[in-house]
């Protein structure tokens, strides 16, 4: 698959272990096993930021930005094979857009995890 440079946002939920599943996919060396693994493996991919929100609410922001114009599915079935949704993984034409909208519906930055070449 090709990847073209910008920005990314993958949707994806924890069901209750967040922390261990965001450290395990912030690891440089791990087998590869969610869709999100292997877009990892890539050298020049790097996780610039995470955004939480306390309540699952993944298909249902995976499908606003399905319907968002400064958007682009990459992949259909990307993270999504789990479930109805045409994907998970959007390529950002917007990211000051994207950011604001992330905030306004309850998202939250996080920040203590370190950065990707960290762990």
């Amino acid at each position: 698959m090709f990847f073209k440079k910008g920005d990314y946002i993958y949707i994806g939920s924890a069901k209750g272990c967040l922390e261990v599943r965001l450290r395990r996919h912030l690891k440089k060396d791990k087998k590869s096993f969610w869709h999100i693994d292997y877009l990892l493996e890539n050298k020049k991919t790097k996780i610039l930021q995470i955004w939480i929100i306390p309540k699952s609410i993944e298909c249902k922001t995976a499908y606003v930005f399905n319907e968002e114009h400064t958007c682009e599915i990459v992949k259909k079935g990307f993270g999504s094979s789990d479930c109805k949704c045409v994907s998970h993984l959007f390529y950002i034409k917007n990211k000051e857009r994207i950011e604001k909208f992330l905030k306004e519906i309850g998202f939250s930055r996080r920040t203590e995890l370190g950065s990707y070449d960290d762990i």
